[in-house]
């Protein structure tokens, strides 16, 4: 198998253990006995730490090589979800993360031909993972599905482990101004809308599950379905993307698309029924992540690829990471519908400001 193939089923493995947990882990800590409140200031935690650590780890793989921090980062994850299976709730804190996902991209990136079509497919095999993840609760328990993830992270581990990097890092002695200094800063610096959107999104899509749960007094195994449906139907999108993107410019179709998913999310807590709001959340899901992350990694020089992509992220995590305790606390007070409209504001002036930013990029 080619190493870029291995790369993209490593990566996307991550997938199955993402996707079980979008749909259970609040819904198992709800199970715990825990408070709304305190499930959000635990996802607060586990996004702002992993958001740390992933800046530092792609700092450390532009240096030295990425192969051997994500390798790092993989084993720790493993080591989390295991304690986590085992009910030590607060190993999922430190689970998540790892900045693997950041230092994989730039390893693809230097290996790809075809970059854009190779996110394209690495997108959707990961959504497809997440589909086989948002399946598990018909058939698992909260503890069977907790260990299968461990299993996941161990397969994930041993593919990466055999792809051979080519990249042994630019600088063999840290030097803390050349780590800082990025010739990429004035590209990254048009992303800081990404920290609207961060932090609109950690108010509710970390707790979207328990919003279904205290909204409609639904079970896992009657969510389930509706994350399947909607990573699928992102599957599908993400594909017509690229074509959508040679006909309008990937700029425009951004745009586009994010702002039909922001009235969406306005019309989403006014649902009437579970089918209703199900649909909704669906369509919104597919319209505001289909776009590619290969305008980020295009701008981007190749031995700032890591450190430029886990920058971005950061943008966006650190302001996420804060939002769900926000969210957890409303939800606490019995307020379903306010994380929805200021998240809805949130979205609608980072899609103004990037537009503003990005629309003479001609890509």
């Amino acid at each position: 198998m080619d190493d870029v193939y291995r790369l993209i089923l490593s990566t996307s493995m991550s997938g199955i253990i993402w996707g079980a947990n979008t749909v259970v882990v609040s819904l198992y800590l709800l199970s715990l006995h825990y408070s709304p409140l305190f499930i959000g200031v635990l996802f607060t935690l586990s996004i702002l730490v992993s958001s740390v650590e992933g800046f530092i780890f792609s700092i450390l793989g532009d240096l030295y090589g990425r192969k051997k921090f994500a390798l790092l980062s993989r084993g720790l994850s493993a080591v989390f979800i295991f304690l986590f299976y085992l009910k030590f709730v607060y190993a999922y804190i430190f689970m998540v993360g790892w900045g693997s996902g950041s230092l994989i991209s730039a390893i693809i990136a230097d290996k790809a031909k075809n970059l854009e079509r190779v996110y394209s497919y690495q997108t959707s095999l990961n959504i497809l993972f997440s589909v086989l993840g948002s399946s598990l609760p018909l058939f698992l328990s909260y503890s069977q599905i907790f260990l299968l993830e461990f299993v996941v992270s161990l397969i994930s581990f041993s593919l990466l482990f055999t792809v051979r990097e080519d990249y042994k890092g630019k600088i063999k002695l840290i030097n803390l101004i050349n780590v800082i200094k990025l010739s990429s800063l004035p590209t990254i610096s048009k992303f800081l809308p990404e920290a609207l959107i961060g932090f609109g999104a950690g108010l509710i899509l970390p707790l979207m599950s328990l919003w279904f749960r205290l909204r409609f007094y639904v079970t896992a195994s009657d969510i389930s379905p509706v994350f399947m449906s909607s990573q699928l139907t992102l599957a599908l999108a993400v594909i017509y993307s690229s074509k959508l993107s040679e006909k309008l410019g990937m700029v425009k179709t951004i745009v586009y698309t994010h702002v039909v998913a922001t009235l969406l999310l306005f019309v989403l807590p006014f649902s009437p029924t579970f089918f209703v709001a199900s649909v909704i959340y669906v369509l919104r899901n597919a319209l505001m992540n289909m776009a590619s992350p290969v305008l980020v990694m295009s701008l981007i020089p190749r031995d700032e690829r890591s450190r430029a992509s886990s920058l971005i992220q950061l943008i966006d995590s650190l302001p996420r990471a804060f939002a769900p305790s926000l969210g957890g606390y409303l939800f606490n007070k019995g307020n379903l519908v306010l994380p929805f409209l200021i998240t809805g504001a949130l979205y609608f002036t980072s899609t103004i400001v990037f537009y503003s930013l990005f629309r003479n990029v001609k890509r």
